[in-house]
């Protein structure tokens, strides 16, 4: 079964985050310690914890393997290096006391790595190189829910599927499973008997691999414009994180409690002109590696109301493109974090543990009690979310400051509502019910606007749908329609005969064909009664 959905369609969706302000460069994240062991290029990281409880940090470095001892943040140190093939892109996965290493660099050094690190702080040992049934491959991963003696393959010399190798013995890999479908498999994540393989621009397959040898789709998860890099689970299994690897797109939460219907609940990012890249769960929090905005630390207590609660900035240049943060690996039993910086090596990060949280409920009309459509904000940080047609809404944030948040509810002929010194601490879920009181008390004292009347869309920026809003003095054919810049007609969004007062319509994206169509500016024209009005908004993919 395949499922595909368009953008931010429940009504609790939380919209794209706001970026932090300039020049602020972590929250509720701090450094433990950093190396630079071989300043030419970083990849991939991953963690390991000796017999005795030591721990170090295994880093893929353009020329090999760097392990690094982390204990002491005033001793951060390289312990040994394993020789690899040269690459910007080499990836780690850790089973016992053996890591095991590819990269798609090609040549004399070309092949799995097998590392033993029980020799260590003294050294480590390269056990053997695999070479049987692929020499390069971009992504190795493992499933870290069981100590299944797994690794994962994707992106190899061989096939575009996924390897499924033994490594029960590791001097002796053995290949006991293969998923290769007619496209490329880039990344894979596994717990227990499911197999999650981001297929780019062919979505995630969601896999039966309860018998390796005969491995079973079971559904496919996919959006209008996605380019699936990678994905985790959460830990009860009722949704699943995934990113697209293009800058402009969000990360993506879905719900999979039912693996024959997906469908999304939300979206992130901390900021749109980077993309994110790889996501790791634990507990109730996401942490994102998001390339030029670094680490990003999301609660996902609410799936369909992620919040941002902490974030860490590794790169100082532009946003955009393949720079900064590449992994970010959380699950040392120290609770320390460990991230490959392209640029600059290891990172070694404490959360402070630091909850959102969130308010609910719903905007209605104070004299009908119908719902409303209505803007929501929080004044002291500016987080914007929108009730939907019920309504409802929910807005998260970090606990308040000492006066609380202020909350801010506007809707249009309505006036608008403040509601002052909410105190929100973590892990609070409040309630509000928002009654608003209309502008317009009766046919004889509305204020009809004297012609027509074109209000700028809202939000804009938008990434998904965004409502246009207008008014008429008097019952008139209406035609409100969207234009490219070169004057091109993309979708009639009213072509009818309305009466006076307010009205609103939506436009997600799409042409009249039901094509998605490209992020940039659009113009909207509202025409009756012989007189027009032309607005512009901005659509970001």
């Amino acid at each position: 079964m395949t499922i595909r959905t368009g953008l931010l369609t429940a009504a609790l969706m939380l919209g794209i985050c706001h970026p932090p302000a300039p020049g602020q460069t972590s929250m509720n994240v701090t450094l433990f310690g950093v190396l630079d062991p071989n300043p030419v290029r970083y990849s991939g990281s991953w963690g390991w914890v000796s017999p005795g409880g030591a721990e170090y940090a295994i880093l893929g470095g353009f020329a090999g393997t760097h392990i690094i001892a982390i204990d002491d943040s005033d001793d951060v140190h390289q312990a040994d290096f394993v020789e690899g093939q040269p690459s910007n892109w080499r990836e780690i996965t850790v089973i016992g006391n053996h890591a095991y290493v590819v990269t798609e660099g090609g040549g004399d050094l070309q092949g799995m790595q097998v590392i033993d690190l029980s020799p260590l702080p003294d050294s480590v040992h390269l056990v053997t190189t695999y070479t049987t049934t692929f020499t390069r491959g971009h992504i190795i991963m493992r499933d870290i829910s069981t100590d299944s003696a797994i690794v994962y393959v994707s992106g190899t010399s061989t096939t575009g599927g996924v390897h499924m190798i033994d490594v029960s013995d590791p001097a002796n890999p053995t290949q006991v499973g293969l998923y290769d479908p007619p496209y490329y498999i880039h990344d894979a994540h596994v717990r227990g008997d499911l197999l999650f393989a981001s297929a780019l621009g062919s979505g995630l397959d969601i896999v039966d691999i309860s018998d390796k040898s005969n491995p079973t789709v079971i559904s496919r998860i996919s959006h209008q414009a996605d380019f699936t890099h990678s994905a985790w689970t959460t830990d009860d299994m009722s949704h699943v994180v995934v990113t697209d690897e293009v800058d402009g797109l969000p990360a993506r939460i879905w719900n999979i409690e039912d693996l024959d219907n997906p469908f999304e609940v939300s979206q992130f990012s901390a900021n749109l002109q980077s993309l994110v890249h790889n996501p790791y769960v634990l507990d109730d929090l996401v942490f994102l590696s998001h390339n030029t905005e670094g680490l990003r630390v999301l609660d996902i207590a609410d799936p369909a109301l992620p919040v941002e609660v902490g974030y860490y900035d590794t790169y100082a240049g532009p946003s955009g493109g393949f720079n900064g943060l590449w992994s970010a690996y959380p699950y040392l039993p120290s609770g320390k974090i460990l991230g490959g910086n392209r640029e600059d090596g290891l990172y070694v990060w404490r959360f402070n543990g630091t909850r959102a949280g969130r308010i609910y409920g719903v905007v209605v009309d104070s004299a009908s009690g119908e719902p409303l459509i209505a803007g929501i904000t929080l004044e002291e940080t500016g987080r914007t979310v929108e009730s939907g047609a019920d309504g409802r809404f929910g807005i998260g944030e970090v606990p308040s400051p000492p006066n609380g948040y202020t909350l801010v509810v506007s809707a249009s002929d309505y006036a608008e509502k403040r509601i002052e010194a909410i105190p929100l601490n973590s892990g609070d879920s409040l309630w509000f019910e928002i009654r608003m009181v209309s502008t317009i008390t009766s046919v004889e004292d509305a204020q009809i606007p004297a012609s027509i009347r074109l209000f700028q869309n809202y939000p804009n920026p938008f990434n998904g749908t965004s409502q246009i809003r207008f008014s008429l003095s008097a019952t008139s054919h209406v035609s409100l329609t969207v234009y490219d810049l070169l004057g091109k007609e993309i979708a009639i969004l009213v072509d009818e005969q309305l009466s006076a007062g307010t009205h609103l319509r939506r436009w997600d994206g799409y042409d009249t064909d039901g094509e998605s169509v490209s992020s940039g500016i659009y113009f909207y024209r509202l025409e009756a009664g012989g007189m027009h009005e032309v607005r512009s908004m901005t659509l970001l993919k």
